[in-house]
């Protein structure tokens, strides 16, 4: 159905909202997957209980703390421990916040163990993101060491390369450099499309450390460093190297991106995102998508009036002279809108000449008030040229 992909679409958030009120009402039965986020799940969740007399809930995978007493009937805490990252769908600071207050460190240890013996090498995307998960997870980082690189069962990965991989996760970096790459946090309030996780793989690839809320100084680490691998001068330069580099990158990424910020800022204030704004639109802004796509729709439905040749309505502005034209729209107005136009509206709707835009505005003012409400009418009745533009 819908070719399984759903993201960025109209019908995303009902069809999540359905499938959150199968779960809620079968929760032993039923649960819901696919790609969805926690904000995508609150908002269906919030839209479906302002109809429903009994509320529902978010979908388990989406709930971690929800998700993990569900998982209660998984005795082997390792196995459980696997279930709950192989289910959850969420954001990863909450997740590892629970990780790390729920497992035994024997337990997450092993997890990790497991997890890490899969790759070859620190070098790798999927490393990268083991590292930051137990990072974040407030788990220590001498154990971290003994699992990649002494244990007998683990990877054994390379020293050097795990101390350059410790590194890219800027873990050492001082929140206050790394802050810089906040802009690159997708808003909740942003769509997911099906390009979006192509677009976050991307930015993986370069910038993985964004994910990483833990802060160990770079000394501490080295100190840790020194300790597991007796090789002071190797393992020190290698850290101070990887930290001038990333500090240097955030400088200049971070510049780069309050640049595009700020262009992004200066074009979106010529967007015009809401019925009030729409009052003062010009041919120097922008529309937005949502408020364009309402105006086809009521453009659509005066054109199906205005086509209707033998309809009372028409026949009756076919006979009427101006005056009684505008005795008319205004009597519509009031019944309908319930507006009171300024003086500016009614010179240019008296003025008019072309008598088919003249008709339009009383196809407009006939139709009933839509859920859109007043403030939509009262900018198309109060700009001329919006009118014209987007009604005639």
């Amino acid at each position: 159905m819908f070719y399984d992909k759903t993201q960025g679409l109209p019908y995303h958030i009902p069809l999540l909202a359905i499938a959150a009120l199968i779960e809620s009402r079968f929760p032993k039965y039923s649960c819901v997957y696919g790609d969805i986020t926690k904000e995508q799940a609150q908002k269906a969740v919030n839209w479906a209980n302002s109809i429903l007399k009994n509320p529902i809930y978010l979908p388990v995978l989406v709930d971690p703390p929800r998700l993990l007493d569900r998982l209660k009937g998984i005795h082997d805490d390792e196995k459980r421990l696997q279930a709950f990252i192989d289910l959850a769908i969420s954001n990863h600071e909450e997740l590892d916040d629970l990780i790390g207050k729920n497992f035994s460190s024997d337990v997450i240890r092993s997890y990790f163990l497991k997890e890490f013996q899969r790759y070859d090498g620190p070098n790798h995307l999927g490393v990268e993101f083991l590292l930051i998960r137990y990072l974040n997870a407030g788990l220590p980082l001498d154990q971290l060491a003994d699992i990649c690189c002494i244990d007998n069962v683990g990877p054994r990965f390379d020293p050097d390369d795990f101390a350059k991989a410790i590194c890219s996760t800027w873990v050492i970096v001082d929140p206050k450099i790394r802050e810089v790459m906040d802009l690159l946090i997708k808003s909740h309030k942003s769509p997911d499309t099906v390009e979006s996780p192509f677009g976050s793989i991307f930015l993986d690839m370069g910038f993985m450390g964004r994910k990483t809320r833990r802060y160990i100084p770079k000394d501490e680490v080295l100190k840790v460093l020194k300790q597991k691998f007796h090789d002071s001068n190797q393992i020190e330069g290698i850290i101070e190297t990887k930290y001038r580099d990333i500090v240097k990158m955030l400088k200049e990424k971070g510049k780069e991106l309050k640049e595009q910020e700020e262009f992004q800022t200066e074009r979106e204030q010529n967007i015009i995102y809401t019925f009030e704004d729409l009052m003062l639109w010009d041919k120097t802004k922008v529309i937005s998508d949502g408020i364009l796509e309402i105006l086809a729709a009521m453009n659509n439905d005066v054109k199906i009036v205005f086509s209707q040749k033998d309809s009372q309505l028409m026949q009756l502005i076919g006979k009427l002279e101006k005056c009684e034209l505008i005795k008319l729209l205004s009597k519509l107005i009031q019944e309908h809108h319930n507006l009171v136009l300024t003086r500016d509206a009614w010179n240019w709707i008296e003025r008019e000449n072309e008598v088919d835009l003249m008709r339009m505005v009383i196809m407009l003012a006939a139709l009933e008030n839509r859920s859109e409400g007043t403030k939509l009418y009262r900018a198309l009745f109060e700009n001329r040229s919006l009118f014209k533009t987007y009604m005639k």
